[in-house]
């Protein structure tokens, strides 16, 4: 009998050895494959591929009849319902999905999606070039070429662009229009701005409030800094899902059991700058990261109808 039992495990070990599966998600995320990827690894014997994709659910749209992925992580809590609309992703629930701490962490009651991580999103400014403190969205507007974006097809240039909506409501690409000549760069995604940004090219960035801690643990907290403009701040939730193929593999489903466990949370947490969704003591520096008691929301059914709509009219402003 013992013999046996150890026969099928060495069966199952040699089943799962050289498996891969394959992973779409914003380029932000690359750590997925080389530092949870081989804790994973050691785990099931199965390697993980990392493929940065900028405009997501777009790439998805284009492989439906024939899915080269096998998870994708970065959908948010409004995006995700155009992924689910398109039939583009499958449900799963993880069997890990009782250490989730809070219920508004769960993204969708079919299990569509499973929460990695939440945040909120920030404008970072070089201080020592501004040689003064930002407080508000409006003061944009006073900086020639200053500002970096990202395209609205991007993961945060989609974010931000569903912030100032929420923000400005009917009067958001008035805002837009406004905002133009502060612009410097409209960049592919996030990584590519942040690039821009550390060299000097523009004073002023969208991205994330958990960059502060960036950079503090790079010297550079002085330099370096991130608010949540006075008009209100806009929290986002990051999931991954399973895609919708054929040939769903056991070790995809694995992967997302993983990702609510506390070692990934942890790597989310140091990797990704961002606050995990299970019971996890934050490190001491979090206190830097910039909060806000005003935080605007969009309902997501509204930004389901309307997105591909809001996309196309920002692009053109920024073409102008």
């Amino acid at each position: 009998m013992k013999k046996s039992v150890l026969t099928g495990l060495f069966f199952m070990s040699l089943v799962s050895f050289g498996e891969e599966i394959v992973v779409y998600g914003p380029e932000s995320m690359k750590w997925i494959e080389s530092s949870a990827g081989t804790i994973f690894k050691e785990k099931t014997g199965v390697d993980i591929k990392f493929i940065p994709i900028d405009g997501l659910i777009p790439r998805m749209k284009l492989e439906k009849r024939n899915p080269k992925a096998d998870i994708v992580v970065g959908l948010t809590d409004i995006n995700y319902l155009e992924a689910k609309k398109e039939l583009l992703i499958k449900n799963y629930k993880p069997t890990t999905a009782s250490n989730i701490v809070n219920k508004d962490f769960i993204i969708d009651s079919e299990w569509s999606v499973t929460p990695i991580d939440y945040g909120m999103l920030a404008l970072n400014y070089n201080y020592e070039k501004l040689n003064r403190d930002l407080r508000t969205f409006e003061e944009l507007k006073t900086y020639s070429k200053e500002l970096l974006v990202q395209d609205p097809r991007s993961f945060t240039g989609e974010g931000f662009m569903l912030w100032t909506i929420a923000v400005y409501g009917e009067n958001w690409l008035k805002f837009w229009e406004d905002l133009k000549p502060a612009i410097l760069t409209v960049s592919s995604g996030w990584s590519d701005s942040f690039a821009k940004f550390s060299v000097g090219e523009g004073a002023i960035m969208s991205g994330y409030a958990s960059s502060s801690l960036y950079f503090y643990q790079d010297g550079n907290g002085e330099k370096y800094k991130s608010y949540i403009p006075e008009e209100g701040g806009y929290v986002y939730l990051e999931g991954a899902a399973l895609v919708n193929k054929k040939n769903v593999k056991e070790s995809s489903q694995k992967f997302l059991d993983f990702i609510l466990e506390p070692e990934f949370q942890k790597l989310a947490l140091e990797k990704n700058y961002m606050f995990p969704v299970i019971d996890y003591k934050l490190p001491e520096d979090y206190k830097l990261v910039p909060t806000t008691d005003k935080i605007v929301k969009l309902d997501p059914e509204y930004v389901a109808q309307n997105m591909e709509n809001w996309k196309k009219q920002l692009i053109e402003v920024l073409k102008k």
